[in-house]
């Protein structure tokens, strides 16, 4: 099924990242399914190479982008708390539904 929302923090759109949504229910039967975060804060989730995810239940998580610092500095802080970037810490869960209500999907974070 077709799965996009958006990603924010405060109300503001996070700029970056990637979105991994992981079986939380042995029936799912599903891979990792993924997408990147663009500028705007939406997301795609694509699995198999196809956009979409079986229908069921998800952890999610959101992790930075994997882009090294120039100049060898640390990596830029995350605009919000690193337990959404852990599978197993993450608070994030939704359920992959054929008639998902409008911004079903969306993930609001915190910092």
């Amino acid at each position: 099924m077709p799965v996009s929302g958006k990603v924010t923090v405060d109300d503001k759109p996070v700029t970056a990242g990637q979105v991994s949504f992981f079986a939380a229910d042995e029936k799912v039967g599903a891979g990792l399914c993924a997408g990147t975060i663009g500028a705007n804060g939406e997301y795609k989730v694509f699995s198999e190479g196809k956009t979409g995810a079986p229908l069921g239940k998800y952890k999610v998580t959101v992790t930075p982008s994997m882009v090294p610092p120039t100049g060898g500095g640390a990596a830029p802080a995350t605009p919000y708390n690193s337990k959404y970037s852990d599978s197993k810490a993450t608070p994030l869960s939704l359920e992959v539904v054929s008639s998902p209500a409008a911004g079903a999907y969306d993930l609001k974070l915190t910092k």
